[in-house]
């Protein structure tokens, strides 16, 4: 049986998740997606590096769901696409648990 995270734990995973993921945005996947798709979200699976996009949270990391079906918390990154603020969102419905 996992030990249960701390709040300390979750946040230092969601810090280092959502370095690695606009690391990922800025250097692959920035130029791809921009300036066409501006406003939709882009999901992306930090491992691999690839990346999904859709109109709404949901529709982009169900499509990356698709893809990669097992993917746990710090796997995936989610922003606007060529939007300043990242979203910074966990859902249960997406993840099977709770903040």
């Amino acid at each position: 049986m996992q030990p249960m995270s701390t709040h300390a734990d979750i946040a230092l995973i969601r810090e280092a998740t959502a370095q690695a993921g606009e690391r990922i945005y800025k250097r692959r996947v920035q130029s791809a997606v921009e300036p066409a798709n501006r406003g939709q979200v882009v999901a992306i699976h930090i491992p691999s590096q690839d990346y999904f996009l859709g109109d709404s949270l949901l529709e982009a990391t169900d499509r990356l769901r698709e893809e990669y079906p097992n993917a746990v918390r710090g796997d995936i990154y989610t922003r606007g696409v060529g939007e300043q603020a990242v979203i910074r969102a966990h859902t249960p419905r997406i993840t099977g648990s709770t903040r």
